[in-house]
């Protein structure tokens, strides 16, 4: 092993090496994947105005129309987090497809892509709650693909309940 003095000291060459390696600036694709490790994202559910936003560090990337439950079957409120997620799905208790699924609650709660979600959810608005959904938050198939994508299993989702 070679040794070098610097100054009054010797230093192992491997230990600068080590140094000089430690102290080395990030390469962009290293700042690029902490910046997104980093990044705060969440999912927003407004049962009253039917409404989801997808936000990132508080600011909001999407924002779609949705379709929530229907009387005695409500979509819950609180807060959750995406435990698991599946491309394709089809729902064991009704049979019915349901792509780009994110279940946020352990009994099978979910947002997922849903049949004719954009009226349906005009209908639930300002017609009837009768035509909403099993407790789940239905999207679009696009709007869900669009979702799943960007969210990742552990993101936070806020449901808010409707006001009285």
């Amino acid at each position: 092993m070679r040794r070098i003095r610097l100054g009054r000291q010797e230093v192992c060459s491997w230990a600068l090496l080590l140094a000089s390696l430690v102290s080395w600036p990030a390469s962009p694709i290293a700042a690029e994947g902490e910046a997104k490790a980093q990044s705060k994202k969440e999912i927003q559910v407004n049962v009253d105005e039917q409404t989801l936003a997808a936000l990132e560090n508080g600011e909001p990337v999407y924002t779609f129309d949705i379709v929530s439950g229907k009387p005695d079957k409500e979509t819950l409120t609180g807060t959750f987090k995406i435990y698991r997620k599946h491309e394709k799905y089809t729902s064991k208790t009704y049979g019915s497809e349901m792509p780009y699924t994110m279940f946020f609650t352990q009994d099978g709660k979910a947002i997922h892509g849903t049949n004719m979600a954009t009226l349906r959810s005009y209908l639930h608005t300002y017609l009837t709650e009768s035509v909403g959904s099993q407790g789940c938050v239905g999207l679009t198939d696009d709007n869900a693909k669009l979702l799943f994508d960007s969210a990742p299993v552990g993101t936070p989702v806020v449901v808010v309940p409707e006001e009285p």
